[in-house]
């Protein structure tokens, strides 16, 4: 079985031109019309070593086709690393739009083996492979949800999606600081719309209703099943404001009615330093409204047995003890479903200040941001008595880092920035290292 399908995968290599950068984006030789963004010049005098790379790849898949499919599956995810180096050559918008694209057709790899046992939890009644989830940015669209959930991830959150499309702030704005492992952003919610968003996730949960229906003469009754409304792992859909809307909760409530069908857990989004006023959201009357309105919208929607999606808050890594109270005291009256913390910081501590690129406004992510938004982590574990889910983002790069989110307080944990640098292999390998601290400090189970 793995030999046919390794030798697919490179009949399928052979007519195919990789795009640097993408984390091995591939195009059809024959789709020269298919739309895709225009490589700049730079990214040309690394062809020469595509070529080579390519060759490596094709010559390493003919050995290890030979062997079996976790072997195979394995060489795939370690094989990206080879492509990334040209991820520095284009422009960081371009590469984030090109490897998109990649996910969006499947020319990523897919994970074929299983998740450490150590690593499965359930949460809101949802199981989760394992605890290590995409955070909401990349995938800003729905485009590309399976091919993402394929990777590994135990979740995947889209968005965030505004209920009018818009194109955000002007570009470029998206600026990598490489050696401090970092990235501003102030791309302000470019977003086509929940009608492009609902129209993809409604093909995509057709499908995997479709696929649960062919598959349930193959599976046992009693064995237990990972995933959610999208595929093999959980969905979240982050839902936000127009930049020009004067009713936010207006626009959230579309949100919830448009998209919360098709979402495991939902997210409100008002911590974005990108969109003006939106963090004034955070303040304790004017998120308590919102809250209450949002879940009013949510519990007025007709639902099965599983019940209405989680709704969960985003919050800033940039607040005071007494904005975190507040917060904090909200959610655990007005009984919310989690937490995400935290969203980017308008903060530049080192060694980030010392970087030149570090005056460009917007948020900062990465790994300058992983102390910050930790320390919010510890703090709001407190302040809400570890009643509420929490969900760890920030700064995240490695199964250790995730395990410190654990240690404060969180439940799951979310990445992005070191995924953009480090691509489809940090995913395995942030997993293998999770469940070792795991079991090096004696959890037989997470």
């Amino acid at each position: 079985m793995a030999a046919r399908g390794s030798s697919k995968f490179l009949r399928d290599f052979l007519c195919k031109k990789v795009k640097p950068g993408a984390f091995g984006a591939f195009r059809h030789c024959t789709s020269a019309a298919e739309t895709a963004p225009k490589i700049p010049h730079s990214s040309k005098k690394g062809r020469l070593l595509t070529g080579a790379t390519i060759g490596l790849v094709i010559a390493g898949g003919a050995y290890v086709s030979t062997v079996d499919e976790a072997t195979f599956c394995g060489w795939l995810f370690s094989a990206t690393k080879l492509v990334n180096p040209f991820f520095a050559l284009l422009d960081a918008e371009v590469a984030h739009r090109l490897a998109v694209s990649a996910a969006a057709r499947g020319w990523v790899p897919r994970e074929k083996r299983p998740d450490p046992l150590i690593l499965g939890l359930e949460v809101w009644g949802r199981k989760f492979s394992n605890p290590i989830g995409l955070a909401a940015g990349f995938d800003k669209n729905a485009e590309a949800v399976d091919g993402l959930l394929g990777l590994g991830f135990g979740f995947v959150e889209v968005g965030s999606v505004t209920p009018v499309p818009q194109e955000g702030n002007p570009k470029p704005r998206i600026f990598r600081l490489r050696e401090e492992g970092a990235i501003i952003n102030r791309c302000g919610f470019n977003s086509e719309g929940i009608v492009a968003v609902a129209k993809r996730l409604g093909a995509q949960h057709g499908k995997r209703k479709l696929d649960e229906t062919s598959s349930t003469s193959s599976s046992s009754n009693d064995e237990v099943k990972h995933g959610g409304k999208a595929g093999p792992g959980i969905l979240g859909v982050n839902l936000g404001k127009n930049k020009t809307s004067e009713d936010a909760a207006s626009d959230y409530v579309q949100g919830v009615h448009t998209l919360s069908q098709y979402a495991d857990y939902l997210v409100i989004n008002v911590s974005s330093p990108n969109t003006p006023g939106l963090r004034m959201l955070q303040g304790r009357k004017q998120l308590k409204d919102l809250v209450k309105k949002v879940q009013a919208a949510r519990d007025e929607m007709q639902w099965g047995e599983e019940g209405p999606p989680p709704l969960l808050v985003k919050i800033a890594p940039d607040l005071s003890k007494e904005d975190l109270e507040d917060i904090a005291a909200v959610a655990v009256a007005l009984r919310l479903d989690g937490l995400i913390i935290s969203n980017t910081t308008i903060s530049r501590p080192d060694p980030v200040s010392r970087n030149p690129v570090s005056k460009e406004p917007g948020g900062l992510s990465g790994k300058p941001l992983f102390n910050l938004s930790t320390d919010i982590l510890k703090e709001m574990y407190i302040l809400t008595r570890g009643k509420i889910p929490l969900i760890g983002c920030g700064g995240v790069s490695s199964g250790e880092d995730a395990y410190k989110k654990i240690r404060a307080g969180a439940t799951l944990v979310q990445l992005y920035t070191s995924f953009a640098y480090g691509g489809p292999a940090l995913i395995p390998q942030m997993k293998d290292e999770l469940a070792k601290c795991l079991e090096r400090d004696g959890f037989k189970s997470y």
